[in-house]
């Protein structure tokens, strides 16, 4: 391949990129929204404690934008504990830099656009559903984490009526996700001298519903004065169901993985059989024209959307 060609390639790619991200942040700037969180972009809680703020002063707003989603997605990961300033955007730029080098490359080795196009989106899905399955291997110790949390929590509240005592007791007996999470509650009570805050930065820092109703139970507790003890023995009996629903839909999202794999190796051995019954080279009709590499190329993008709706809810 010529090296100038590649390099002249290298260099619109990243053009595009940069004008691109220089056309959004013109955007934002001009944004009424962007610019009640202009002050906190970038950094993770600065960013968390904003949106409380805004949910706050003008009522929960959910925000649909796809590079919300993706920032999430990256929060949840937890690749911004070894990337700190990886975020959407850049996440996308990657994506989109994945996608044109190899496509442009598998191209011009195999001399075949469908089989570049198809091997390059394969590659930026398998990106996708590795931010994916960090996001969900994070929800996943959390919820199975929360039991522990719950009872230990309820110990510590036999001793004590103040939260930020029970959390502090409660810090060395857990691990993982949760204990980082009790870590920055701490922290921001500490910081801050606003519990609420802590509260809701702790609340806005998971995407697990379970997880987050247990903090929004223990602050309200902390404002009425309730039994702490009593509500997490409720808890308890809800987060159990919950864990039981898992189970069942963990099941199913398998047998829907399996069912897959087996209808996809059941049509390629029948479609072959066909073929050879009746004559047919059904590898030369679908490889050696435009027509059936195109019907291939569409089947290998259905066969992506699908693995990607399976992980995207296997948690």
């Amino acid at each position: 391949m010529n090296p100038v060609r590649v390099a002249l390639w290298i260099v619109i790619v990243i053009s595009i990129f940069i004008v691109s991200l220089i056309i959004h942040k013109e955007f934002l700037k001009r944004s009424i929204f962007q610019e009640i969180y202009g002050k906190y972009k970038g950094n993770l809680e600065k960013k968390v404690k904003e949106e409380n703020w805004f949910v706050s002063k003008y009522g929960v707003i959910e925000n649909r934008s796809f590079l919300y989603k993706i920032d999430r997605l990256i929060t949840m990961s937890g690749l911004k504990k070894t990337f700190p300033h990886l975020s959407g955007e850049v996440f996308i730029g990657i994506l989109f830099i994945s996608l044109i080098a190899t496509a442009i490359l598998v191209s011009n080795l195999a001399g075949n656009v469908f089989l570049g196009l198809f091997i390059a989106l394969a590659v930026v899905t398998a990106e996708f559903l590795v931010v994916i399955f960090l996001s969900g291997r994070t929800y996943n110790q959390i919820e199975e984490d929360t039991s522990l949390f719950i009872s230990i929590l309820s110990n510590h509240a036999k001793g004590s009526s103040d939260i930020v005592t029970i959390m502090t007791r409660t810090l060395p007996s857990m691990d993982g996700p949760i204990r980082e999470l009790i870590k920055k509650f701490l922290l921001d009570a500490e910081k801050t001298g606003d519990i609420d805050i802590a509260f809701d930065v702790m609340k806005e820092s998971v995407d697990n519903r379970t997880f987050q109703t247990i903090i929004v139970n223990l602050k309200n507790c902390m404002h009425y004065q309730a039994n702490y003890e009593e509500v997490l023995q409720q808890m308890m009996n809800q987060v159990a169901e919950a864990m039981s629903a898992r189970e069942e839909r963990k099941n199913i999202l398998f047998s829907m993985k399996i069912t897959l794999v087996s209808i996809s190796i059941m049509s390629v051995i029948i479609v072959a059989l066909i073929g050879k019954g009746i004559g047919i080279d059904v590898k030369a009709i679908l490889t050696g024209n435009m027509a059936g590499q195109f019907i291939l190329f569409i089947t290998g993008l259905l066969y992506l959307f699908v693995t990607t709706k399976l992980f995207g809810v296997d948690k």
